[in-house]
Order: C-alpha cells, then structure tokens, then sequence
C-alpha cells in the first residue's frame, strides 16, 4: 500500500529572545513552530540577509547550512521582526517576533582565509508577526481600546 504524498510544513513562526542581566546578555534563544493554516500573517516580503558564518574549513556542509539558516533568522529578526521588552528585577529580555515561508534560497561561498569562515547570502521570505501566544492578549487589548473609543465618542 503506498502512502499519500507527505505534505511538507512551509510556514514557521520564529522568535528570538535575548536575555540580558545587570547589562549583560546572558542568553540568546531562537524557536520556530509550525504555523496552521490560519497564521494571520498579512505582509509577507522577501528580505536579503549576508554575513559569514566562522567556521573551520573541514565541518561538514550541513552543520554550516543550519548555522547559516539560524544565523540569517536571527539577524532578521532583529532588523524587520516586531520588538517586545519584559523587564523583572535586572533580568530583562528582549523578545523580536516574525513568520517565514520555507524554502529559504541560500547560497554559501567557499571558505575564506581573510574572515576565518564561509560567507553566506539569504533570501528569505518574511512577515512581523507577534508568536501565537501573543495573539488572546493583544486581542483583548484591542477589545479594550475599541471600548474606550467608542465610550468617548458617545460624549463628544
């Protein structure tokens, strides 16, 4: 019996949290989930990133892929995504949300000597887009907003 074709996931949200203390980064978390098909993501673009990723001449194409993958996303979502501070005593993170389609293009150039790895270019196709678990309380935010508007009105 043969199986159906295998439908393939296209569309991830991602986020990128990084966490600094007393003015320091401490940590630096990317996530991608699978978004259904109701992802709510209007204004998708695609968005060229470069950089070089280090590395030795040696390490195998497939880790320098999904280096060079994590690394286009998260510079990404530093420059395009949408930005969210939370601040608890000296901790605070600094959270840049989006959504990307797969098949990402990218290309990596032979290692160089100059810059100690492989310089890489990506074309990714790119939404800012809060993650999933934003969506109830921005929902609410808006029911609120749209309710003091409408209160306002009914007095001028």
């Amino acid at each position: 019996m043969a199986a159906g074709p295998l439908k393939e996931i296209t569309t991830y949200y991602i986020r990128f949290d990084l966490k600094s203390s007393s003015q320091r980064i401490t940590d630096g978390k990317l996530t991608m989930v699978p978004a259904h098909e109701e992802f709510r993501a209007a204004n998708f673009s695609y968005f060229p990133i470069s950089g070089i990723i280090p590395a030795l001449p040696q390490e195998m194409a497939q880790i320098i892929e999904a280096k060079a993958k994590q690394n286009a996303f998260i510079q990404l979502l530093e420059q395009k995504g949408l930005k969210s501070v939370t601040t608890l005593n000296y901790d605070t993170i600094i959270s840049y949300e989006g959504c990307v389609q797969m098949p990402v293009a990218l290309f990596i150039s032979p290692y160089d000597d100059k810059n100690k790895g492989f310089p890489y270019t990506a074309r990714v196709l790119f939404s800012p887009l809060s993650f999933p678990d934003q969506w109830e309380s921005l929902r609410r935010r808006f029911k609120i907003k749209k309710l003091l508007d409408n209160f306002f009105l009914f007095f001028q």
